[in-house]
C-alpha cells in the first residue's frame, strides 16, 4: 500500500516536473525521493512516473490512481487538522487565487476585514488567471478561488459574492451610451488568453478570430489596455468596480445601448473542506461590502464564462 509520504512525493513531482525541485519543495535528498517512488511503484505494480517524457508527467496508471491520491492526501490533512484542534495547537492558513481583473480592486478594500474576521488565520493570496485558478482548486494547491461566473464543475461548489456592471472605454465614439454596431470596425484591446474578461469580451463583441490575433499580450493588466486604446484608438471592456484604479476621463465610458453587459463574481472550492466557516466569513464579507451592491435591470446581459 502507498504511504502518505509517497503520496506526498507523487504530488510533488507532479508539481513541479523535475525530480530535484520536488525533492528540494519536500525537504529531502534526489535519492530519497526516487527511492520512495520506487517502492511505490513496486506496491502497485506498474510505473507511475513517466521518466522519459520532459517534462515529466503520470503514466496511464498513474492518471487512473491520481484521483485516488488526491482523496487519500486530503484525508490526511483533514486528520491532522482535527488532531491539531484536538491539542489545540490549530493554525488555519487559508490560500486564496483570485483574478486580476478583481484583484486589484477587492484585496486592498477588504483585506484588513478579513484578518478581523478570521482573526488567527494566515492568509497567503495570489493572483492566478481563471483557467489556472481552476487548475490550482483541482490540484488542491488553493482553498478557495475568487474569479467571475457561472461555472459548470460539479466537482466544486460556488457561491454567488456579487454582480459588476461593464463597461466599454472607446474614447473614439461620441455619446454615453454605445451599440455593438458602433465597435464592428473598431479594434478591440483584450487580456492575455486564460483571463475569463477575454472571453467574455470575443463572446459579448461577437469578435472574430483576425481581430483577436493582432495583439499579442501576455497579462491581466487593464491600465495597460487603456493605455493602448488612448495611444492607438479602438476599445476595451472595463468593469465598473476597476474603475476608480484608472487615470482616464469618465464620460469616455459608455453602457451599451439595450443589452447592457454585467458579469458574475464568484467564489469557487472543492465540495469537500475543512475550511467552510473561514470561507463563509470571507463570503459574507465580500457580499455586505457596501460598495459592492450593482444589481442587473431588466436590459442586463450576464457574460459567462466558457471554460
Amino acid at each position: 500500500m502507498i504511504s502518505p509520504i509517497q503520496i506526498e512525493y507523487i504530488l510533488a513531482l507532479l508539481k513541479h516536473q523535475n525530480f530535484q525541485r520536488a525533492a528540494d519543495a519536500c525537504h529531502v535528498t534526489q535519492p530519497t525521493l526516487s527511492m520512495q517512488l520506487k517502492k511505490a511503484e513496486d506496491d502497485v505494480g506498474y510505473k507511475i512516473i513517466d521518466r522519459d517524457s520532459q517534462p515529466i508527467k503520470l503514466t496511464k496508471a498513474g492518471e487512473m490512481l491520481l484521483p485516488f491520491l488526491l482523496d487519500i492526501n486530503e484525508s490526511y490533512r483533514d486528520m491532522d487538522v482535527q488532531i491539531q484542534k484536538l491539542k489545540g495547537v490549530y493554525k488555519s492558513e487559508i490560500r486564496i487565487g483570485i483574478i486580476p481583473t478583481i484583484a486589484n480592486y477587492l484585496v486592498p478594500e477588504l483585506y484588513s476585514k478579513w484578518q478581523s474576521k478570521l482573526g488567527d488565520v494566515h492568509l497567503d493570496i495570489t493572483e492566478l488567471t481563471t483557467a489556472n485558478l481552476l487548475d490550482a482548486i483541482r490540484e488542491k494547491a488553493i482553498d478557495f478561488g475568487i474569479m467571475a461566473g457561472p461555472l459548470n464543475d460539479p466537482s466544486l461548489d460556488q457561491q454567488i459574492l456579487y454582480n459588476e456592471d461593464i463597461l466599454v472605454y472607446a474614447p473614439g465614439i461620441q455619446g454615453s451610451t454605445i451599440s455593438l454596431s458602433q465597435l464592428e470596425n473598431k479594434h478591440p484591446w483584450l487580456l492575455s488568453p486564460g483571463n475569463c474578461l477575454r472571453t467574455q469580451m470575443i463572446n459579448f463583441c461577437q469578435l472574430k478570430e483576425k481581430q483577436t490575433i493582432s495583439w499579442n499580450y501576455e497579462g491581466g493588466n487593464l491600465t495597460l489596455l487603456v493605455n493602448m486604446v488612448e495611444q492607438e484608438g479602438g476599445y476595451t471592456l472595463i468593469p465598473s468596480n476597476y474603475v476608480p484604479l484608472l487615470n482616464i476621463d469618465k464620460k469616455h465610458l459608455k453602457r451599451v445601448e439595450i443589452h447592457e453587459p454585467f458579469r458574475q463574481i464568484i467564489g469557487v472550492f472543492m465540495k469537500r473542506n475543512t475550511k467552510r466557516d473561514e470561507f463563509t466569513k470571507i463570503i459574507r464579507s465580500i457580499q455586505h461590502n457596501k460598495n459592492l451592491d450593482y444589481q442587473p435591470n431588466k436590459n442586463s446581459e450576464l457574460l459567462p464564462w466558457i471554460s
